[in-house]
């Protein structure tokens, strides 16, 4: 007897009731979204130090960029603290008619992060808590549960010096298994729009494309005849092609919410016309941008990687700022035209997540009370730690957003005890933060730190 219950059975294995339930599933499920944006090569604690907490580590802190030993025993929490106030935070203070994000982020200071080597890059180190190529980053650990309905389990952006359209030494899916990021924004765009962006016929020779190869490789599986593990290898190739097609046909169904919604093509974005050699990294981080901000409003990803120079670091920015590439900049900080340049770089930095961060406060969450921002997390970061040859003993973070997940960022500085103390905590902590946050109530273990790791969970400081 075909009884009710072996009939849902049976139209959720045959996809039957997919639609709906990605539907349930939207209104269900707490929202959350999560984005990683990395500079290169160091971001200074003096770029995060507001005037208050300047004030309350007291006057040896002077006019150095770094000061680790100011840091108090105990965490020192500074509740409302100005921002904005900060060297390089003043773009979260809006203005002309932008909203302030000083009450939506939070400033940490004192994370160390010893496993991931510091130096010129941590690579894969810096999301991963890991020595460099050894174990998965936050992001591709997190977007399997985070994609729910979004067609990209993740994004991946950036920009580097090295002369390739992919990168692959910031994420990884595991051990040995880099993961992608576009660095080319003209690449970027055609990836993640082209079948919705120049036309019906685009799409549709893109999904062609793919019926074709997905037939030729079942043809070539039904008269296959060898080992039983080349066989595996045609049949992983075939679900991966299976896989793609289904993605084509459903951004062709989101395409009425995402068109409008869609950055200007490369071909006439003002930001990558007349281009230098080599090209200005803060504009083609703007592109970068522009076309994350799509992503995520579009509902095509709920996991963002913006990578601002991390494979190849010597990036090249607008004789405005400097007319040295980063290295250049950084070897030379003791110039003081070249802190203002360092300086700059961060701050343009800081406006591109403040743009980002308004865009999704300006947009209300589907089937949830609140913002998008409020379910988004947004870290800013670099990708080495604190400085030009980095030790990792202090990686400065900003945190905007996420106050419905249950973050604290309602404008509180907290500095950690330096490292070496007992009291110290590791950015591994403020990654098992965005795991609790993401609904993870066990994530406590992510880093690999080994016998070195202080404490296990997250960041009280942070999150409650």
């Amino acid at each position: 007897m075909l009884t009710r219950r072996a009939l849902l059975k049976s139209a959720v294995a045959t996809g039957l009731l997919a639609p709906f339930y990605r539907e349930a599933l939207a209104q269900t499920v707490k929202p959350m979204r999560l984005v990683l944006v990395l500079e290169c090569n160091g971001i200074y604690p003096e770029a995060f130090l507001s005037s208050g907490t300047r004030a309350a580590l007291g006057p040896k802190v002077g006019t150095r960029h770094n000061f680790l030993d100011v840091y108090p025993e105990t965490p020192l929490v500074r509740m409302g603290d100005n921002l904005s106030s900060a060297l390089c935070l003043g773009p979260l203070a809006g203005g002309s008619g932008a909203p302030s994000l000083v009450n939506r982020a939070a400033v940490l200071l004192g994370l160390s992060s010893m496993i991931a080597g510091g130096g010129h890059s941590a690579g894969t180190g810096a999301l991963s808590c890991a020595v460099h190529g050894s174990a998965a980053t936050l992001d591709a650990v997190l977007a399997p549960a985070l994609k729910r309905t979004a067609p990209f389990d993740a994004i991946r952006l950036g920009t580097s010096s090295a002369r390739t359209p992919i990168v692959y030494e910031t994420c990884a899916y595991g051990p040995r298994k880099p993961a992608g990021i576009l660095v080319n924004p003209m690449l970027a765009y055609n990836t993640l729009f082209g079948s919705l962006s120049t036309g019906a016929a685009v799409g549709q020779e893109r999904r062609m494309l793919f019926d074709f190869v997905r037939e030729d490789a079942k043809a070539a599986l039904g008269t296959f005849k060898g080992n039983s593990h080349e066989r595996m290898k045609l049949e992983r190739y075939l679900a991966s092609l299976e896989a793609l097609r289904a993605r084509e046909t459903q951004l062709q169904g989101m395409a009425a919410q995402v068109k409008p919604l869609l950055p200007p093509d490369p071909s006439v974005n003002p930001l990558l016309q007349g281009g230098t050699t080599p090209p200005d990294s803060l504009k083609w981080l703007e592109a970068q941008f522009e076309i994350a901000t799509t992503a995520l409003l579009g509902g095509l990803t709920n996991v963002v990687v913006l990578a601002a120079g991390t494979s190849g670091f010597d990036v090249a920015y607008d004789s405005s700022i400097a007319n040295v590439g980063r290295h250049d900049l950084q070897h030379g900080i003791d110039t003081a035209a070249n802190w203002t340049g360092i300086a700059a770089v961060t701050r343009q930095h800081v406006a591109l997540v403040a743009k980002l961060a308004r865009a999704l406060a300006a947009t209300p969450e589907l089937h949830a009370s609140g913002s998008m921002l409020d379910y988004t997390a947004i870290v800013f970061m670099s990708d080495n730690g604190e400085q030009h040859h980095s030790e990792a003993r202090e990686w400065p973070k900003l945190v905007l957003g996420g106050n419905a997940l249950g973050l604290k960022t309602d404008g509180r500085t907290v500095v950690y005890p330096a490292e070496g103390k007992a009291r110290n905590r590791q950015v591994s902590n403020l990654f098992n933060s965005l795991g609790h946050a993401s609904g993870d109530t066990g994530f406590n273990t992510f880093g690999a730190e080994g016998p070195t790791r202080i404490a296990e969970g997250p960041l009280s400081e942070l999150i409650g």
